[in-house]
C-alpha cells in the first residue's frame, strides 16, 4: 500500500511541465517597512529583492493561509515568521526553497531575518499544496548511494535514469554537488526544480566551487586557485561528504570528463584520491565511475516502475532535464532527448551512454551483474531494540530460575538414583534365593 500512496501522489505530478507555477492564492499584499513591494509576488524567479537584517516583512491577504513558501536569491537566512502570537524559526536547514507550514490559518504575517537577506518570491497557500512546491526534509544521515554530480543538470544527463532507479527501488540516494551556480542563480532554481520532479526528496548537498570550465585537469586546478581553492580542498571535501554520509555505494564521472569537461575530470580524481586518505572502516563498499571500462556493468534504464505510474527511468530523468530551461539551448539537449524529441529508449544514446559503468573499486569482490549495482553488498542485519532495565530483569530471573531448576534437577537424580539401588538389592536378593533352592 506505501507504493501505492507514491503512486497515486506521482500520477499527477510527473505531468507537471517545467515552469508551471499555479493554485496559489493571488490576491495578497507584501509590504517592507510598510513600503508595499511588488518583486516579491510577481511570480518571477528573474526578479528579487534585497532587504537588511531587521527589516519587517509584512505578508497579507483576504483569504485566509496556512503556507509560505519562500524563494531565496542565492541562500537562505535565518529569521522569525509571527502570527498570532506565535513564533516559528526559519532559514535554520538552508533551503534554497523552504515551505513553512503555520499551525493556524491567517490572513497575516510578519517576517524578519538576522542577517541582509534577499528573496525571490513568497507564495501563499490554503490546506492543499499543489505538485510544484517542495517541501523538502533534510539530507540522509545514512545513504544507501552516494553520487557526485559535478553541475547543476549532470545528475540528469550523464546519470539519467540512475536517480528514478534509486528511488523506484526504495534506495536513500543522496545528491552532492562539487560546484555551485551563484553567478547564474536561475540554475539554482532548476536544479531544486529537476531534483524534485524525479522524486528526491532530501535536500541536496549544494557545492562549494565556482563553476569554471575548462578541458583538462590542470585548467580545473588553476581555476580553481583563481577563486581561492586548492586540489586539497577538493579532496577533502569529497572524503568528508563520504564520512558524513557514509554510503554503500558512490558513483561518479568518467575519468576523461564524459566530453572533456575538467570539472567532471576534477570530480573523479578527487575521489579517488579521497579514498587513499580514508580508512577500510570509511571507505564505500563499492565505487562505480560512468563509463569506466574495467569490470564493467551496464544498467538498464527502461524497465517501466510501477512507482513512476509505468513510466522509466530515462523517461522520468528526462522530465528533470526539463527543469533545466536555461541549458536546452545547449547540445546536450538533442543527445539526451534525440533530435526532435526521437528517442524512447535510454539505448538509442550512443556516445557517453549513460548506461554503461565500470566498477573502479571494492571490499566486497568485483563480479558484477548488469544491472545491478548493489550485487554482493552484504543486507544489514536490523536487531530488535534492548531496554537496559529489562534486561537486568531477565539476567536476574533467569539466575533464580536456574537456580531453581538445579535443585528440581538433583531431587529427580536423588530419587532416580535411590530407586536403582532398592531394584539392584532386589534382583541380587532374587537371585540368591534361587541359588539356595
Amino acid at each position: 500500500m506505501k507504493k501505492l500512496f507514491i503512486l497515486l501522489l506521482f500520477i499527477p505530478f510527473l505531468n507537471v511541465k517545467a515552469e508551471v507555477r499555479d493554485n496559489y492564492i493571488e490576491n495578497i499584499n507584501i509590504a517592507v517597512n510598510d513600503e508595499n513591494v511588488s518583486k516579491l509576488n510577481d511570480n518571477n524567479y528573474n526578479t528579487y529583492l534585497k532587504m537588511d537584517a531587521k527589516d519587517l516583512i509584512k505578508i497579507s491577504s483576504n483569504q485566509e493561509f496556512n503556507y509560505v513558501y519562500i524563494i531565496y536569491y542565492i541562500e537562505s537566512k535565518e529569521g522569525v515568521i509571527n502570527y498570532k502570537d506565535t513564533k516559528i524559526d526559519i532559514g535554520k536547514n538552508g533551503f534554497l526553497h523552504e515551505c513553512i507550514k503555520l499551525d493556524a490559518k491567517v490572513n497575516e504575517v510578519d517576517l524578519t531575518y538576522e542577517e541582509n537577506v534577499a528573496i525571490k518570491e513568497i507564495f501563499l497557500f490554503n490546506d492543499t499544496l499543489p505538485n510544484w512546491v517542495q517541501t523538502w526534509e533534510l539530507p540522509h544521515e545514512k545513504a544507501d548511494i552516494l553520487l557526485f554530480s559535478t553541475h547543476s543538470d549532470d545528475e540528469h544527463l550523464f546519470f539519467a535514469g540512475l536517480i528514478p532507479t534509486m528511488i523506484a527501488n526504495d534506495k536513500k540516494i543522496q545528491i552532492v554537488y562539487l560546484t555551485n551556480h551563484n553567478n547564474n542563480p536561475k540554475r539554482l532554481d532548476e536544479q531544486l526544480n529537476g531534483l524534485w520532479a524525479v522524486g528526491v526528496r532530501n535536500y541536496p548537498v549544494l557545492g562549494i566551487f565556482p563553476d569554471a570550465y575548462s578541458t583538462s585537469l590542470d585548467g580545473a586546478i588553476n581555476n580553481l586557485s583563481y577563486q581561492g581553492y586548492t586540489l586539497n580542498d577538493v579532496i577533502n571535501f569529497e572524503a568528508d561528504i563520504i564520512k558524513r554520509f557514509k554510503p554503500d555505494i558512490v558513483v561518479n564521472h568518467d575519468e576523461a570528463g564524459e566530453y572533456g569537461h575538467g570539472q567532471h575530470i576534477l570530480n573523479t580524481y578527487s575521489l579517488k584520491e579521497a579514498l587513499n586518505t580514508l580508512s577500510e572502516e570509511e571507505k564505500p563498499y563499492k565505487v562505480y565511475l560512468h563509463l569506466y571500462k574495467e569490470n564493467p556493468i551496464i544498467m538498464n534504464y527502461d524497465i517501466p516502475f510501477e512507482y513512476y505510474n509505468g513510466m522509466t527511468a530515462y523517461e522520468v530523468s528526462k522530465l528533470g532535464y526539463a527543469e533545466h530551461v536555461s541549458q536546452h539551448y545547449t547540445w546536450f539537449t538533442d543527445w539526451l532527448l534525440g533530435k526532435n524529441n526521437e528517442y524512447s529508449l535510454a539505448t538509442q544514446i550512443k556516445t557517453y551512454s549513460p548506461l554503461e559503468y565500470g566498477l573502479y573499486y571494492s571490499k566486497v569482490g568485483y563480479e558484477n551483474k548488469d544491472g545491478d549495482m548493489f550485487y554482493n553488498i552484504p543486507k544489514e542485519v536490523v536487531n530488535e531494540p534492548i531496554i537496559e532495565n529489562d534486561n537486568k530483569d531477565i539476567d536476574i530471573n533467569n539466575e533464580e530460575n536456574n537456580e531453581t531448576k538445579k535443585k528440581e534437577n538433583n531431587y529427580i537424580y536423588y530419587i532416580i538414583g535411590s530407586a536403582s539401588i532398592i531394584l539392584i538389592v532386589f534382583l541380587i536378593i532374587v537371585i540368591i534365593q534361587k541359588k539356595k533352592h
